[in-house]
């Protein structure tokens, strides 16, 4: 399958940057606009919305429609693997089927304390329909990522 990757260091402490990104409201501020993504409902592993935190069996469901070019699609993750210690955090979401985009998604978010600073790490194993690696999808996913890094950089820098 292929991947995109991206790692930043972030001026800003471990327990700022996990609060920042352990809720759906940053997925909304990370995305860059071209994306098109709205964030009709989110629903936590009890069955209630709006849950407090990504917990493992979270369902999020997305619509995209990138540079307002297709028609928008419904994309659902689900949130497959949590895990928070004292310096260190990760979460991965995956496609729940084929409610979205892709043939497959799977994206781990892993986040580790370095003192005033944290280190982000992204990892997206892809597929995208009809197999084998498009170059326009490694650039789109590329170029989304770098924009999340960026922008995080750019809110939570001290």
């Amino acid at each position: 399958m292929p991947t995109c990757q991206r790692e930043s260091v972030v001026d800003a402490d471990f327990e700022t940057v996990w609060k920042f990104y352990d809720t759906v409201d940053e997925l909304a501020v990370l995305t860059p606009d071209w994306m098109g993504l709205r964030l009709p409902r989110v629903i936590g592993p009890d069955g209630r919305p709006d849950p407090d935190g990504y917990l493992v069996g979270t369902e999020i469901h997305l619509e995209t429609r990138p540079l307002d070019l297709v028609t928008a699609t419904e994309w659902v993750v689900e949130i497959v693997d949590r895990e928070v210690s004292d310096d260190r955090a990760s979460f991965v979401d995956e496609q729940v089927g084929d409610r979205g985009p892709f043939d497959a998604w799977r994206h781990a978010h892993r986040f580790v304390d370095l003192g005033d600073e944290t280190l982000i790490h992204d990892r997206i194993d892809y597929r995208v329909p009809g197999g084998g690696e498009r170059p326009v999808a490694t650039a789109f996913l590329a170029g989304m990522l770098w924009y999340r890094h960026r922008r995080t950089r750019a809110l939570l820098a001290d």
